[in-house]
């Protein structure tokens, strides 16, 4: 039970953490990009209104997909993944609920999700 309450109040931690990084980016990058690695990595502000890798899935179908998608993942790692009572793999899956958890919110919610780390030659627009 004590690992269930960890996994939930770092969840709950982990969003509100994704969600205030990407107001604090939406206001400092409205006017430009930030270079952080010559042209290869820098901060840019873009709204993804498709699904993983812009691809142009919108409106109904993909918030279906992206409920879909979560209640899967939770799922597994419920029946598979907890019961080997594995730190390592109860970190990595709060990281990576908490990101879907955040991502189906603004997906679903808001319309579109906020990316702000750009990769040259990886396309987040």
């Amino acid at each position: 039970m004590r690992r269930i309450a960890i996994i939930l109040i770092s969840l709950l931690g982990l969003i509100s953490f994704d969600f205030f990084s990407k107001q604090y980016f939406e206001t400092i990058l409205q006017s430009s990009d930030i270079r952080l690695l010559w042209e290869f990595f820098k901060l840019h502000l873009s709204y993804n209104t498709g699904i993983a890798f812009s691809l142009p899935i919108t409106g109904l179908p993909l918030q279906i997909v992206t409920i879909i998608l979560v209640i899967w993942l939770i799922t597994y790692y419920f029946r598979e993944e907890y019961p080997k009572k594995s730190y390592l793999l109860d970190v990595w899956y709060t990281l990576v609920i908490a990101w879907a958890l955040s991502h189906a919110y603004e997906r679903i919610f808001v319309g579109h999700v906020v990316d702000f780390i750009a990769v040259k030659y990886f396309a987040i627009m």
